[in-house]
């Protein structure tokens, strides 16, 4: 029976993601369809609509999720309707467009207000609440956090309860109201402990670090920043774990234990660039492969080419034994002239595999650099590994867009990226121009470093922001453009000691740390719109140089350091 072949597909392919295979659930959908199992194909459709999101195929993802949509409307399944609308609007949500997400989560409301199913209910309430937090108003996210709080409690389900009792104490808390946020997260995290459910607990402790943070109880947010990070650990989700880092790296640095800020900071870098990391491996040992391939073809080619010239030879030597010289000459000189063909050959087809070799090696080399700077990719061919290097002056530049969050909300996923895009690339342009080393983009920030390398000077840096801020400046005034995607940047900029090395093993990714990281974003955080912020180590470097014009701003408070002297600096 087809059922039976489904359902032992997918219990297969959920206990081992690495199994999963669309192809076999597809072959198995067409089966259902000629039989008439509309139930049970429509949830095929939808299994395999969560494998596609899973694999990143958006657009399969939404496809089968509609066509599920279609049987139950056809069979008039309203839960089956409700649950579509909701896994559409997650995965909208996801992708950042808000407004087709809005409309399925609405949808999937109005459906389950009419079944009077509050367990379904609680979490279509939940999904629209959860939109409401990144697009606000913060009151709208409340209203139905307490809305899906009391579907939950209506049908006596204590995981949705924790749930929700979690999410409303995270949203107090982002209102400000942080006594009623403290009451409810302590509710959430009684329920949960109880369950022993360890991905919430994660979440729920994280959420309590956070408030106790805010409030400078700093052993009670260390606390409980280690109980998000243990019950993470036994969750085992990279995006639960990373979150847990980045919190234990906050408390650090509020308490001003700066070697366990790194500590935490390099964990939480390994996780979060893991992915892109992997995908950049995968891509580089495809090109080694290939090349290693055409340099076996061309070895293979000469070994044929000097067998054929011994089977030459040897004919050659059996023709003056058996003919009279007057044939040989004749003989051999056809024979020369098919050698010298097959010779001519030959070498075309060698020069052109060493052509293709040597192609294939300038793809691997340009990607190893795009990952790399150059020494560290020479160290790592030649000995497999690259050691972390200590430097004395390397100026940071760090830059994003201010309100970004609400540009995205206002653009699709492909506007955003595109936008984003077109910035990154000139960005790209000029770190190249200056002899900088770009170290890695974080959403829509941006970081690069001079002084890993002997080409690049604490002006390079300065004059690689200006053009950056130039390029804005001139983008942004550009009529031709949409408002919706012209960006208004920050810059900021600090100099002194760092550590440089790969981070991973196979997953590698070239980064840098220590406090000189940190100022530099602090200097970014407190640049105004459109100026470039630059620390007094930065300042001593420059402020000689006719080419600048460099105004004091004064003492600024900067989160964990105090107040710091900062400058803005523009073209003289």
């Amino acid at each position: 029976m087809v059922q039976g072949r489904y359902y032992k597909a997918i219990s297969t392919q959920e206990r081992d993601p690495t199994l999963s295979d669309p192809k076999v659930i597809e072959e198995m959908i067409a089966t259902m369809d000629e039989l008439g199992l509309d139930l049970i194909q429509a949830r095929a459709h939808n299994f395999l609509a969560s494998m596609y999101k899973q694999f990143g195929d958006i657009e399969k993802s939404l496809e089968n999720r509609f066509a599920a949509m279609d049987i139950y409307e056809e069979i008039g399944r309203e839960s089956g309707i409700s649950a579509t609308h909701s896994s559409l609007s997650l995965l909208y949500y996801d992708q950042h467009d808000y407004e087709p997400a809005f409309y399925h989560a609405r949808q999937a409301v109005e459906i389950d207000k009419n079944l009077n199913d509050p367990s379904q209910l609680q979490g279509s309430y939940n999904n629209l609440a959860i939109i409401f937090e990144h697009t606000g108003p913060i009151d709208s996210a409340i209203f139905y956090h307490k809305l899906a709080l009391a579907a939950a409690r209506k049908s006596v389900n204590a995981y949705d309860e924790g749930l929700s009792l979690s999410n409303l104490g995270n949203n107090y808390a982002n209102d400000g109201d942080l006594k009623l946020a403290e009451e409810t997260l302590l509710e959430a995290l009684r329920i949960r402990d109880s369950l022993g459910y360890s991905r919430g607990l994660a979440y729920t402790h994280n959420r309590l670090a956070n408030l106790y943070q805010r409030t400078n109880e700093l052993s009670k947010a260390n606390f409980h920043a280690e109980k998000s990070l243990e019950n993470a650990e036994k969750a085992g989700e990279v995006k639960v774990l990373r979150m847990a880092y980045e919190r234990l790296m906050e408390v650090a640095e509020k308490r001003g234990d700066y070697r366990s800020e790194l500590d935490y900071l390099k964990k939480a870098t390994v996780l979060k660039d893991s992915i892109l990391s992997e995908s950049n491996t995968k891509a580089l040992t495809q090109t080694a492969m290939n090349y290693e391939f055409e340099k076996r073809q061309m070895l293979d080619s000469i070994q044929n080419e000097q067998a054929r010239k011994e089977q030459e030879l040897v004919f050659n030597e059996r023709l003056t034994i058996e003919r009279n010289k007057q044939i040989i000459f004749v003989i051999s000189g056809l024979l020369l002239l098919v050698v010298a063909i097959g010779f001519y050959r030959r070498s075309q087809y060698i020069k052109k595999s060493s052509e293709l070799i040597a192609k294939e090696k300038e793809r691997s080399d340009e990607l190893l650099l795009n990952i790399l700077p150059a020494s560290v990719a020479e160290e790592l061919k030649a000995n497999g590994h690259a050691e972390a290097k200590q430097f004395d002056q390397v100026t940071v530049i760090f830059t994003d867009f201010a309100g970004f969050t609400k540009k995205a909300a206002a653009l699709s996923a492909n506007e955003l990226v595109k936008e984003l895009n077109i910035c990154f690339k000139e960005f790209d342009s000029i770190i190249e121009e200056y002899k900088l080393e770009k170290i890695k983009t974080i959403g829509d920030a941006y970081m690069a470093a001079g002084g890993l390398n002997s080409e690049s000077t604490v002006a390079n840096v300065v004059l690689a922001a200006l053009k950056m801020k130039a390029f804005i400046d001139k983008r942004n005034s550009n009529s031709e453009i949409k408002q919706e995607v012209k960006f208004d940047m920050r810059c900021g900029m600090n100099t002194g000691p760092v550590v440089a090395g790969i981070v991973g093993i196979k997953k590698f990714q070239y980064d840098i740390w220590g406090d000189t990281v940190n100022v530099a974003q602090r200097m970014e955080t407190a640049c105004e719109l459109n100026r470039i912020n630059i620390s007094e180590s930065t300042y001593e470097q420059v402020k000689d140089d006719p080419r600048f014009k460099i105004d004091y701003r004064g003492e600024v408070e900067v989160k964990g350091k105090g107040e710091l002297p900062m400058w803005y600096v523009e073209l003289a």
